[in-house]
């Protein structure tokens, strides 16, 4: 099929039915008092996933807990910065092996280019001034102006953001759950995540799930206030965080695409895929083994 027609239908789909959840959100946007989900929060969760620790926010999006089962299993145990710090040393140490490992880390890509390194890895290099519309012809595009023109705003920068997230997927790959990490080539924080969540990935495979590493060439950091920022993720109110690395997912349900972003994308990942492994590496870290009750006295992870 030619990619106009391709292109025209897809749009056209989306206008009808996938974005109904947009134009009932853009009538009501001002009794909208949903509390963004604390992606600090949730990449804490998710960094120290290995380990049986809980963390909880305080007064402010920025003041998370770590805390630890007591005698009873509860999770009242707060987790000194001492103990955190001597854990760190040691989860350093068994994360070095994971970084060398990576694929993400040592597959080498031009920028604007791609590579499935793997079935469920996708590893992507894209500029700055990178759009949701470089592959559309002008006359697609027009057909998508056509299509949106009177919609509201909140339609028209969700489209652009999953014809954003589209761009780096076959087709094919829109039935999966399609997890994206994104940052800066000079964020040491992204780095990380790639790598720890490949490991995790590749350590309890499921076959749902599909990984992708999107560094974006950033030489005189100015991506917090680039365009591309802006398409991918559009919706500022929504998110307790303005900071890299960045977190996408989308999937179709249903015949629908459903994006979630940032926390909730976070959230989803662990809870689906990886909470049920929580404390994998409990018995190989001394200092953690010095602070934690028994195994059998731990309460089930809420997950």
């Amino acid at each position: 099929m030619q990619l106009k027609v391709f292109w025209a239908l897809t749009f056209l789909l989306l206008n009808l039915t996938n974005f109904s959840w947009a134009e009932e959100a853009s009538a009501d946007s001002s009794q909208n008092t949903k509390t963004p989900t604390n992606k600090l929060l949730q990449m804490y969760e998710l960094f120290y996933l290995p380990f049986t620790i809980e963390f909880k926010q305080g007064k402010t999006f920025n003041d998370i807990f770590p805390l630890v089962a007591d005698a009873k299993g509860d999770f009242t145990q707060l987790l000194k910065p001492e103990q955190l710090k001597l854990l760190d040393q040691e989860y350093t140490s068994e994360r070095i092996s994971w970084a060398k490992n990576s694929l993400f880390l040592s597959t080498s890509l031009e920028i604007n280019e791609s590579q499935r390194i793997t079935q469920r890895l996708i590893a992507h290099r894209i500029p700055l001034k990178k759009t949701a519309w470089d592959k559309v012809s002008v006359s697609d595009q027009i057909k998508v102006k056509s299509l949106l023109e009177g919609k509201p705003e909140l339609i028209k920068k969700a489209v652009t953001q999953v014809q954003f997230l589209r761009s780096f997927l076959q087709g094919y790959e829109e039935e999966k759950f399609n997890f994206f990490i994104i940052g800066p080539q000079w964020c040491e924080s992204s780095r990380e995540y790639r790598y720890l969540l490949e490991y995790l990935s590749k350590k309890f495979p499921n076959p749902q799930l599909i990984l992708h590493s999107v560094v974006v060439e950033d030489p005189q950091e100015q991506i917090f206030d680039s365009q591309l920022m802006k398409d991918l993720f559009p919706f500022p109110e929504n998110y307790s965080h303005d900071s890299v690395p960045r977190f996408l997912a989308i999937q179709k349900e249903r015949g629908q695409l459903k994006v979630l972003e940032e926390g909730d994308a976070l959230a989803e990942l662990k809870n689906r895929f990886f909470g049920q492994h929580r404390g994998f590496l409990d018995s190989a870290l001394p200092s953690l083994r010095k602070i934690t009750v028994p195994t059998k006295f731990m309460a089930r992870p809420n997950f």
